[in-house]
């Protein structure tokens, strides 16, 4: 590669934390599932465990899945009344929106905690690998946290930059 088009080329996008624990754990999914599919089909085996462990991993990735969602504000709205609104209308409708987000994330958070709390206190033990599965629903309060956080830093930065006051889920 030559100097000038490493100088025109776009620059390089740093991955969260979350993405690589999302695609890590998806990776792990799919290696566990592939040796699952391996051992039942080629060997006659099955191994009970790596598919509870691999359902666990999943539903932490889904979870990190609506972080990165969040970070890059790409989550699920009805956003089509957006575009008929002036940039300071929309603006306070997005903010409003994230406002109602972060209402209903703290309420998840609260009755997740509560609920890990007892999870701690009277265990539910997975039959199959004999974990507590508090360990697996951990995620949701802490889930809901981070993307808390991640919803708390698109609306700063659209207040203080003006940043992306068109809705991302409505293209350019």
């Amino acid at each position: 590669m030559t100097r000038h088009t490493q100088k025109n080329s776009p620059p390089r996008q740093r991955r969260t934390p979350e993405q690589w624990a999302g695609a890590s754990l998806l990776g792990i999914v799919v290696i566990l599932l592939g040796f699952q599919v391996i051992a039942r089909f080629g060997f006659g085996r099955s191994f009970s465990w790596l598919e509870e462990v691999s359902r666990f991993a999943f539903v932490w990735a889904v979870y990190f899945g609506f972080i990165v969602a969040a970070e890059a504000d790409r989550h699920i709205r009805v956003a089509l009344h957006l575009q008929l609104l002036p940039p300071k209308g929309r603006l306070m409708m997005l903010t409003l929106a994230d406002m109602l987000w972060l209402a209903f994330n703290a309420v998840v958070i609260w009755h997740g905690y509560h609920f890990t709390i007892s999870m701690f206190e009277f265990p539910y033990i997975s039959q199959t690998t004999g974990i507590n599965l508090v360990w697996v629903q951990m995620i949701v309060p802490l889930g809901f946290v981070f993307i808390s956080i991640r919803v708390f830093q698109v609306m700063i930065a659209r207040w203080s930059d003006g940043f992306d006051l068109h809705d991302a889920r409505l293209g350019d």
